[in-house]
């Protein structure tokens, strides 16, 4: 770990199971920083169909291989039950999402409403002054504020799901891994002894451990039936409902006999349509996001434009925009020299133009 803490009181760590929070945990207790980890039971795999062999949190194996770490690293452990929040904030938002016919992107959810939030909870209850994951991010500080960086491994970095943080949160949050590859954080395990050394990476959606489509029909229950049809209303197809499909869309369509492939243009749940068309159609000028929110110490006044490389999904490698913020909360993005697909309900993360420091973020809606 190349950043040393000192003077921190107490931490609550995060500890999944995985092995980048047990490295976490790892490296803050070595420094001799007092520590209590916890591990947050949010979905029960056994009562909702899901496959516990899969399950990338609240596995009984997951807690099981965390408190091994935790009492190999010598620091007490606690299980607490979070699913009934996770249940509201995560699961529910997650299918409505989709039943609306948009994209949602539920880590964003879960760091911002539950993660974060209960941990900060917990932190405060034990008498700690900060909280730790084994995000890979970063945290610095200037005379300006407090600044969330990319972590050091790009092909790792989780800042994207961060963009919700206040000024506050972030001057009491450690990611100690952030500063290190993830082959650096398994050669650390291993070297400890840590159980979780080579632990397999976790899935997209920790929740979902078979397809979304079957998740989405056993909770939210089977969407009617409808068309997908050309921008002419020209009907190709059926399909099984919207909410198995998200804007930028190519495979699965089951539209056959085409010259060229059809890519999903727009979700139009009113009607209960599935529009397609051609790539190019996809492209457009300009998008709008809501609820924007900067965790930037310097944020943009409401009719103050600027640049910045937004990220539009968790692996997009970011294009070059101007954004201009408006009084309620929304603000206008035009590409500048590049378009990407925009898929409404998805997260639009605006970071500066070297790539590094987010500036803030938004959801992205139609219009």
């Amino acid at each position: 770990m190349k950043h040393t803490y000192t003077g921190i009181e107490q931490a609550v760590v995060a500890m999944s199971g995985g092995v980048d929070s047990s490295v976490a945990a790892m490296l803050l207790a070595e420094q001799g920083v007092p520590c209590v980890g916890i591990s947050m039971q949010v979905w029960d795999y056994r009562n909702n169909g899901g496959s516990c062999t899969r399950a990338t949190c609240c596995a009984p194996d997951d807690f099981t291989d965390a408190r091994k770490v935790a009492a190999k690293v010598g620091i007490p452990y606690y299980v607490f039950d979070f699913e009934k929040t996770f249940r509201k904030e995560v699961i529910d938002t997650f299918v409505e999402t989709y039943a609306r016919g948009e994209t949602p992107n539920p880590c964003i959810e879960c760091n911002n409403k539950v993660k974060f939030r209960e941990l900060r909870e917990r932190a405060k209850a034990f008498g700690c002054s900060h909280v730790a994951t084994g995000h890979y991010a970063r945290v610095k500080q200037s005379e300006q504020g407090w600044h969330l960086l990319r972590g050091l491994d790009r092909e790792k970095d989780q800042s994207y799901f961060l963009y919700g943080s206040k000024q506050e949160e972030l001057s009491e949050t450690l990611f100690p891994v952030g500063e290190l590859t993830k082959p650096e954080v398994r050669e650390l395990a291993r070297a400890a002894g840590l159980s979780t050394h080579s632990k397999p990476e976790s899935q997209d959606i920790c929740f979902v451990s078979g397809s979304v489509q079957d998740f989405l029909v056993k909770i939210g229950g089977k969407k009617p039936e409808g068309k997908i049809v050309t921008r002419a209303g020209e009907i190709l197809a059926t399909h099984d409902g919207i909410d198995h499909f998200t804007v930028g869309q190519r495979r699965g369509l089951r539209v056959g006999g085409q010259e060229n492939p059809l890519y999903v243009l727009e979700i139009d749940p009113y009607n209960n349509l599935v529009i397609v068309g051609q790539k190019h159609e996809l492209e457009r000028s300009e998008f709008l996001i809501k609820d924007l929110t900067w965790v930037a110490p310097y944020p943009r006044a409401a009719g103050q434009s600027f640049q910045a490389l937004a990220q539009l999904r968790h692996r997009h490698r970011g294009v070059k925009v101007e954004v201009l913020p408006a009084p309620d909360g929304t603000a206008r993005v035009t590409f500048l020299e590049d378009w990407s697909t925009v898929s409404p309900g998805q997260a639009c993360v605006l970071y500066d133009l070297e790539n590094e420091e987010v500036f803030g973020g938004g959801r992205i809606v139609n219009g």
